[in-house]
């Protein structure tokens, strides 16, 4: 059978993880007469991922900018599909390929499934609402090409069913945990103190991830004189509010208090897990997140907004606080590591849970299983599995 994956849109962060770690665990599972063919953006890993039957086309020069892409999506990508003439597409990247033909998409931006919540639509300017507003356009207009959205939690599926009623089939294909493989160690650039609480806020910055409330919570860390210390990880080249963010924690003298560590490579992740104390994460929305799982896995206390998604995931392993507030949020810190018997109480229920989740041999599993019953001959092939 022949498999196109449309990957062009996903070159980080989240996105670029699961498309990595799925294509690492197809040409580890190796099924048979599987041939696959994927277009992808260049220098960002998928380079190695090549073998006899993983066949790589890469996004011409030049054709990361925005204005392009109506070209890549309605050109480039179907004269792709023509030529090779696949039996299955797959469109990893959250809007379906406008073209004929059998198709899964894989939906990992989760505005589709909010598009009416005030606290994140406040937190965008103009733009942002545009940005916003035009995607979930794009994503509404194609879905008539799709005959099975992949969705990562039984939220999204609720959520996406209610807001598009007319949608095909919706099938779950989680995220999992990061593999240990080709681990490394990671040294933080700066020297802890004794005494303090490390909590880092493993993210890139998106508004929704609202990491402004922690520049809040900072100053009441400072002015309390409390035990913790934050760690962000974004860069300034992010968004156009990263930078802003940045100089506003140098602006009120918060550096030692809010730290930014800048960018953790994939390779560095376990060893960071393990410098910290905890996890804290104020977003607004998510469509599931790894960094839930890592720290459920790796056994680190996650603090966190009390959402559907984040209890979906996280259910009774974690704290949860009002990500509006940045008084609850300390609060919730503090009473978290004042309470030592129920911290590891939730660091024990937080591995137990993350034993239960399926790990990326049973993820790619389950996504080659809601491919191939779009296939011909679905059902011998998918005995072969």
């Amino acid at each position: 059978m022949k498999l196109f994956v449309n990957a062009v849109n996903l070159s980080s962060a989240g996105g670029l993880n699961v498309a990595l770690n799925f294509l690492k665990g197809v040409a580890t599972l190796k099924p048979d007469d599987l041939h696959v063919y994927v277009a992808a953006p260049r220098h960002c890993g998928y380079e190695a991922l090549a073998t006899e039957a993983i066949h790589l086309y890469f996004l011409p020069r030049g054709s990361g900018y925005w204005v392009s892409r109506l070209y890549i999506d309605y050109r480039w990508v179907p004269s792709l599909i023509d030529r090779i003439k696949p039996d299955i597409i797959f469109t990893m990247g959250n809007f379906a390929t406008p073209v004929p033909g059998r198709q899964a998409v894989l939906l990992h931006y989760p505005h589709p499934a909010y598009p009416d919540e005030v606290d994140i639509w406040n937190r965008l300017d103009l733009f942002g609402k545009l940005n916003v507003w035009m995607r979930n356009q794009v994503f509404s207009r194609r879905i008539h090409y799709t005959d099975v959205l992949l969705v990562q939690t039984e939220t999204i599926r609720q959520r996406i069913r209610q807001v598009y009623p007319d949608l095909p089939a919706i099938a779950l294909l989680p995220n999992a945990y990061t593999t240990l493989r080709s681990q490394t160690t990671y040294a933080l650039p700066f020297v802890k103190q004794l005494g303090f609480r490390y909590l880092m806020c493993l993210s890139r910055y998106y508004p929704h991830k609202n990491l402004e409330v922690l520049l809040d919570v900072a100053r009441l860390i400072r002015d309390r004189n409390m035990p913790y210390r934050l760690l962000l990880t974004i860069e300034p080249t992010q968004h156009r509010k990263a930078r802003r963010l940045l100089d506003q924690i140098e602006r009120l003298g918060l550096t030692t208090t809010l730290i930014n560590i800048g960018h953790v490579p994939a390779t560095g992740i376990y060893s960071l897990h393990q410098q910290v104390d905890g996890l804290v994460l104020p977003t607004l929305l998510e469509s599931f997140t790894a960094t839930y799982v890592d720290a459920l896995h790796f056994g680190l206390p996650i603090f966190t907004s009390r959402r559907d998604f984040s209890e979906e995931v996280c259910g009774d392993c974690a704290y949860y606080f009002d990500p509006l507030s940045a008084e609850d949020i300390l609060d919730t810190i503090h009473a978290g590591f004042s309470n030592p018997f129920r911290m590891q109480r939730n660091i024990d229920r937080g591995r137990q849970r993350s034993a239960q989740l399926p790990d990326w041999p049973a993820v790619v599993q389950m996504g080659l299983e809601s491919l191939y019953a779009l296939g011909p001959e679905s059902q011998s092939t998918l005995s072969r599995l």
